[in-house]
């Protein structure tokens, strides 16, 4: 029988943000028959089927920017990571799947999502020690709120007449206001500002970005010091508990300032009131807001109309990737499950969302997807619009 290693790391080594990258090298090692000779010519195979992956994915959501191709190093960094998580191992010149490798290998084939977000989100927990503490920071700075990380924006600049002193504090109000269990050193802050020397850097698009980099890198730092120090180390964290549907996150806009919140959709107690997925792991146990759709439909309806009227335009549609961001956030949910329950709440009242797609005029990313049908036709649409009161 094989076991899993009890030797807890920091995290995996390379950083890689798409979590199906690991379903993609598993799903190939598959197709394999589960084992292949650990030479040059399997890593290229992998690194085949995952930029088959990218261009599948952008395709499907037709996503403004495609993918960049992923190179040998990205792939080796995968296999690292899948062998940390004893899903695949090497042996005898060999790569080959373990015994669990294969049941995640099945799952994939299955198409079973819940289960395999369930598994990894388990394996996570377990061989990596930041995604547990990042949990339990949020949860202990910010409760159910999330932590706003600064998005210096041009019109924040102009609006602060470019002072880095009036930015910064701008921003230390939002989080104050917003994460209570956040002592900040606001000194260390306005030092590294009063080093950067901002007045004297020429070109306004470069001040803008220093600032950036120095404010953010400074809330990162107060937030989740020692275990993330980073905002490359930040955003990993961040996109990967988000898949396993354990946080959320979007940019938000604070009067006029806007900063990117992560937040919590999942606890280490059962504080949720409607349907939750129990998460069981090897320290723990978490459970993950999952309302069934009836338990939630009125309030899932309420908090639509409440964002749609925030967010609708002159000629009354509204972004539907920014209905989303505020529904999740107000409900503490995934993106999935809006998707899962806009699309229910259309087939089943059509006469109260029309929905149309705003072409190239809208910016689609892999974190503003538009909402797709696969029947009768292949639709997507990134707008929509309440065509009926209630």
């Amino acid at each position: 029988m094989e076991h899993t290693s009890t030797r807890k790391l920091s995290m995996p080594s390379g950083n890689v943000h798409d979590h199906r990258y690991l379903y993609a090298v598993i799903a190939a090692l598959r197709q394999r028959g589960g084992y292949a000779e650990s030479d040059p010519g399997i890593l290229d195979y992998f690194r085949k089927a995952i930029n088959e992956y990218n261009y599948a994915k952008a395709s499907r959501y037709g996503l403004s920017f495609k993918p960049r191709e992923v190179n040998i190093d990205v792939v080796k960094h995968i296999v690292g990571e899948l062998r940390d998580l004893n899903l695949m191992k090497s042996e005898n010149g060999r790569l080959a799947l373990t015994n669990e490798g294969e049941n995640i290998a099945s799952m994939i084939e299955r198409r079973d999502s819940d289960g395999l977000r369930k598994a990894f989100a388990r394996l996570m927990l377990e061989k990596y020690s930041v995604f547990e503490s990042f949990l339990k920071r949020l949860k202990e700075v910010s409760g159910s709120n999330g932590i706003p990380i600064p998005s210096v924006s041009s019109s924040v600049f102009d609006r602060c007449e470019g002072d880095p002193l009036r930015i910064a504090d701008s921003y230390l109000s939002i989080l104050r206001e917003s994460c209570s269990g956040l002592i900040l050193n606001t000194r260390k802050l306005y030092s590294a500002l009063q080093e950067a020397n901002i007045a004297s850097i020429e070109k306004r698009t470069e001040k803008i970005e220093k600032l950036q980099s120095i404010i953010e890198r400074y809330v990162i730092e107060e937030a989740f010091s020692p275990s993330i120090k980073s905002r490359r180390v930040y955003d990993f964290v961040r996109s990967r508990t988000s898949f396993l549907e354990l946080t959320n996150y979007a940019v938000f806009d604070f009067e006029g300032f806007p900063a990117e919140v992560a937040y919590l959709i999942s606890d280490f107690s059962p504080v949720f009131p409607h349907s939750v997925k129990t998460l069981q792991y090897a320290s723990g146990c978490i459970y993950i807001n999952y309302p069934s759709f009836e338990e939630i439909l009125e309030q899932f309806k309420n908090a639509i109309i409440r964002a749609y009227n925030a967010k609708k335009d002159e000629f009354g549609y509204a972004k539907i990737a920014d209905v989303r961001d505020q529904v999740c956030r107000q409900l503490r949910v995934s993106d999935n499950l809006f998707d899962t329950y806009f699309k229910r709440l259309y087939q089943e009242e059509p006469h109260w969302l029309s929905l149309t797609y705003s072409g190239a005029a809208d910016i689609v990313t892999e974190k503003r997807l538009p909402i797709v049908f696969e029947k009768p036709t292949r639709e997507l649409f990134t707008l929509l619009r309440i065509t009926q009161g209630r």
